[in-house]
Formats: C-alpha cells, sequence, structure tokens
C-alpha cells in the first residue's frame, strides 16, 4: 500500500487527465468498443477510480478519514461539473446533467467504499 500512495498523487493526475482528453474528443472519434455502451456506469466507475486515488494520494497523514473522503468526493464532483461545462462549448460535444449525476454517483460510491474499507470511523 505504500508504494500505491507514493505513486497516488501521479496517478490521479494521470487519471485526471485522461479523463480530460477523453471528454473532449469528438464523440464520434470515441471507439465503439462495448465496454462504453453502458455511459452513465462507465462515468461512475471513472469518477469513483478518481476519487479513490485522490483519497489515497492524501490518506498517509490523514487524521480525519470522513473529512478527507469527503473533500475527495467534492474535488471529484466539481472536476465532473468542469468538464461538462467545458463540453458545453465544445461544437462536438454536449453538456449532460445525467452525465454529471453519473459522476456524483460515482464519487459518493467510492467515498462509501473507502470508508468501509478504513474500518475508521474517525
Amino acid at each position: 500500500m505504500n508504494s500505491l500512495r507514493r505513486y497516488a498523487p501521479y496517478l490521479a493526475a494521470l487519471w485526471a487527465l485522461t479523463i480530460l482528453v477523453v471528454s473532449v474528443i469528438p464523440g464520434e472519434d470515441l471507439p465503439s468498443l462495448s465496454i462504453w455502451e453502458p455511459d452513465k456506469v462507465m462515468h461512475a466507475f471513472v469518477y469513483g477510480v478518481l476519487t479513490a486515488l485522490i483519497y489515497i494520494a492524501h490518506s498517509q497523514n490523514a487524521v480525519f478519514i470522513k473529512k478527507l473522503i469527503f473533500q475527495a468526493i467534492l474535488l471529484c464532483i466539481l472536476y465532473g461539473f468542469f468538464i461538462e461545462l467545458i463540453q458545453l462549448v465544445l461544437p462536438t460535444r454536449k453538456f449532460d446533467i445525467l452525465d454529471a449525476l453519473a459522476n456524483t454517483v460515482g464519487c459518493f460510491i467510492a467515498g462509501g467504499i473507502i470508508l468501509l474499507i478504513s474500518g475508521k470511523r474517525a
């Protein structure tokens, strides 16, 4: 786990950059893979992973686990909404409130899983 914590900030940044790049690619240029078909599930998964990575990146010295989980969730929700706003101005993409909602659900699911796994109720 220590090696994951060491690389988590870089993984989180790389994951966030990947989300941004995929989110601004014109929709017709995205690969037609079966994994992309359940769009909202993928949104939830991708933002759940981002939430977990951000939590792990900052968890080493965390005293208040719930506060850190909340901060990771909030940051990821804001990031997802910001990307939806970017898509609002792109000619080949569109703002989708349901995507933002799926992102939010993924963040909260990840936060809940982290809380359960941590076993700490600080």
